[in-house]
């Protein structure tokens, strides 16, 4: 009797099945997981739960609004709400962060119209009530704050101040950098460029864990990030290298600015507010919290946040005459201090 070839067969099964495996492994990796990223990124369309603010806009929230839309000049519509004061002495143009609404922005207001601002607080495209289909990280958006500027200038000839949390920070930095109209500014928890944003959150991505296992470092940092810049640039339709927010902070030319960072912040490391500072020039100022939150310094650390913000708008927009305080209690002398507020050299 001749020998048996089942055992050959079976190896050969075994090494088409393993190809198979890596095969798919291969373009699951480097196919379908940058896709989805670029398209998550870009093209999905969805509000964070927010129910802190929901809640105050619904409970608290009693100021005469009026809601507007605007039309950029590249044909989309932006919904907002237009809130002015008597007297004012400029305008406040509120931006929220990415896959919020306005609603976020709504605290500051109080403030804002005790000091003597109108406020305009708007939904960037592709969020909120909002038109556009897509999102590209401030380089489009800022023709939302530009459409909400000139809205304002119609309304009020005061100075205007741009204050924007996260994408809305990034998105202000960039509209003050084409726009000699705006007389200061005010960026929370930015990031420096969409590249290195991009890298920065795949590596917070890799470091995940799955009951202790951290099974998305099979995902590797290169070329993941090259493609999913790729998948961004093809899905959303812009070049994200474009998106440079430190460029944006250096075209300040001096005007007023101020740079808000939380220490434990992991998605946005505070080194990009300081580098910001340096490069907006004489008037550039940063406050450095003990927040581990993003974006939430205006909550967490508002004794040392809200006297800033007054700084630098009588600074941008000098009093008509004296501003009454704002109904937050300031901290007493011995409130603990910033960690770090800076002037660039």
């Amino acid at each position: 009797m001749g020998a048996k070839p089942a055992p050959k067969r079976k190896g050969r099964w075994l090494k088409r099945i393993l190809t198979l495996l890596f095969v798919a492994a291969v373009v699951f990796l480097f196919g379908v997981v940058p896709y989805t990223l670029g398209g998550i990124a870009t093209r999905r369309r969805f509000n964070l739960p927010d129910k802190e603010n929901s809640e105050y806009v619904k409970n608290s929230f009693n100021v005469a609004r009026e809601d507007i839309t605007l039309k950029t000049s590249d044909g989309v519509s932006i919904s907002g709400w237009w809130i002015p004061v008597d007297r004012p002495r400029g305008t406040v143009v509120l931006v929220h962060g990415l896959n919020r609404t306005r609603i976020e922005m709504a605290k500051k207001v109080e403030p804002l119209h005790a000091w003597g601002f109108n406020c305009i607080l708007i939904d960037l495209r592709h969020h909120g009530a909002s038109g556009g289909d897509r999102s590209t990280f401030g380089l489009t958006e800022k023709l939302d704050v530009r459409a909400a500027v000139d809205f304002a200038l119609t309304k009020s000839p005061g100075p205007i101040v741009l204050w924007g949390v996260s994408l809305g920070g990034a998105t202000v930095t960039l509209a003050a950098a084409d726009d000699p109209r705006v007389a200061g500014l005010i960026t929370d928890s930015s990031y420096d460029t969409l590249p290195n944003t991009v890298r920065h959150h795949l590596r917070l991505f890799r470091g995940f864990r799955f009951y202790g296992i951290p099974a998305l470092k099979l995902v590797p940092q290169w070329p993941t990030s090259a493609l999913v810049l790729f998948w961004i640039k093809e899905r959303g339709g812009f070049d994200p290298e474009e998106v440079d927010v430190l460029a944006a902070a250096a075209r300040m030319n001096g005007r007023p600015s101020l740079f808000v960072a939380n220490r434990g912040d992991a998605r946005i490391p505070f080194a990009i507010a300081e580098e910001m500072t340096k490069l907006a020039g004489p008037k550039s100022r940063m406050i450095l919290t003990e927040s581990r939150s993003h974006g939430s310094a205006w909550r967490d650390a508002r004794d040392i946040y809200e006297p800033a913000v007054k700084r630098l708008l009588d600074e941008a927009a000098p009093p008509l005459e004296a501003a009454p305080a704002s109904k937050v209690e300031m901290p007493a002398k011995d409130a603990a201090k910033p960690v770090s507020e800076r002037t660039s050299k």
